[in-house]
């Protein structure tokens, strides 16, 4: 299997923007922004610290569009989630797919709909949804967070 960060980052004309946003406790006005702008791309960093971990978005932008996107989980110890799900190290204890396998099943339904956030419908109070098959984690989090950084890069 290609590895998709590898296949994001290979594309020369594409331009990383790392957004970080708080799961939850702080509110957006609150949050540092630093931002650099060239000719043809803007990268914008935003930090808004979470009350346990924060959920980092990476979009990665082709002529300002959103063209890619990668989620993932800072813990408060530091470590990534994504790298603690795909060692074993973070078992969520279910006979489906690992948190990493689903967070990817999330990122391509999101590209997949071109970043209309509305399609994934979230079909419960908990955040759950049915609008990505195989995805059974808790989702509305992770949109809202994408949501905030396509707000934050336009």
């Amino acid at each position: 299997m290609i590895n998709k960060k590898l296949v994001a980052l290979a594309a020369a004309t594409m331009v990383v923007s790392t957004l970080f946003v708080g799961c939850g406790g702080s509110k957006t006005e609150d949050a540092s922004t630093e931002g650099t702008s060239t000719e043809n791309a803007t990268v914008k960093t935003v930090e808004i610290p979470g009350e346990e971990d924060t959920t980092i978005v990476e979009l990665t932008l082709e002529n300002g569009t959103p063209v890619a996107v990668n989620i993932d989980t800072k813990n408060a110890d530091g470590s990534m989630k994504s790298e603690a799900s795909a060692s074993g190290a973070y078992d969520m204890k279910n006979d489906g797919k690992k948190w990493h396998e689903q967070i990817d099943l999330l990122e391509e339904a999101i590209v997949e709909n071109n970043f209309d956030l509305s399609k994934i419908n979230i079909t419960d109070e908990a955040g759950h949804t049915d609008a990505v098959s195989g995805v059974s984690i808790k989702v509305k989090g992770y949109v809202d967070a994408v949501q905030e950084a396509l707000d934050r890069v336009k």
